[in-house]
């Protein structure tokens, strides 16, 4: 465990039990793809921490649509990296709790993050939001200071899960500002995955556009779409630019 010091969590929230990959691959709801990717993509999962009131301190959360009452952190050993938000989806339906999905591989490591809602028609079950990751970070990257629970908000469990979610936006809105020489002064979560949003948005646009500006005969259309293109590009600089 002496490579997640820095989560800075206490002893007592330590479980280090494997979690067999047959509980996910035995699912009769998965596909035989699904099974496959367990079987195949994946060399080991671990229980690595779990965050509840017994071993952490904190007040459950719940409202009309959430239910709080613990953290898990689990780590993916991977063989290759495949189809992780698929194996995420399965992890985090079939273990229906907030948890940090920690997937490594060689000597990189992601984080994947989604908060959860009540399932009104089915109680048992639980409705994902968005997921919410790093990508793959090398053992010297910045983000790991940022995950320190210490500096997170000891409320509640909603609390400390929305400040990891935030912790990885925030990170992923810097990472993006920093190769264009921009600051982030006081961003926050929402905006972070605001601007994301936008910017995936635009440049998905940009992509369909030139996709359809390479295959465009017509002069007149292929005026068109360039003059689309020259717009949006300059609607994306001044997104960087923190102008919208």
């Amino acid at each position: 465990m002496e490579k997640y010091t820095y989560f800075n969590l206490p002893k007592s929230c330590e479980v280090n039990n494997s979690i067999f990959k047959k509980q996910f691959s035995e699912n009769t709801d998965l596909s035989t793809a699904d099974k496959k990717l367990f079987t195949e993509g994946i060399k080991k999962i671990t229980w690595l921490y779990c965050l509840k009131p017994d071993t952490l301190n904190l007040q459950p959360y719940k409202d009309d649509i959430r239910e709080y009452e613990e953290i898990e952190i689990i780590e993916v050993d991977l063989k290759e990296d495949k189809k992780l938000s698929r194996i995420a989806e399965i992890i985090m339906r079939t273990i229906p709790y907030p948890m940090v999905l920690v997937f490594r591989l060689d000597h990189q490591t992601a984080f994947w993050t989604a908060h959860q809602q009540i399932n009104q028609k089915d109680i048992s079950k639980n409705t994902l939001e968005p997921f919410v990751n790093t990508g793959f970070l090398k053992h010297d990257s910045e983000f790991f200071k940022s995950f320190d629970l210490l500096k997170m908000r000891f409320t509640n469990y909603y609390d400390l899960y929305t400040d990891l979610v935030d912790a990885i936006s925030i990170f992923n809105a810097n990472q993006v500002l920093n190769k264009t020489n921009q600051t982030t002064n006081q961003m926050t979560g929402e905006i972070a995955r605001d601007f994301l949003g936008k910017l995936n948005t635009l440049e998905q646009n940009l992509i369909a556009l030139r996709t359809a500006l390479k295959k465009e005969k017509q002069f007149n259309r292929k005026m068109e779409l360039s003059i689309k293109i020259k717009n949006m590009e300059a609607s994306k600089n001044k997104l960087l630019k923190g102008e919208q």
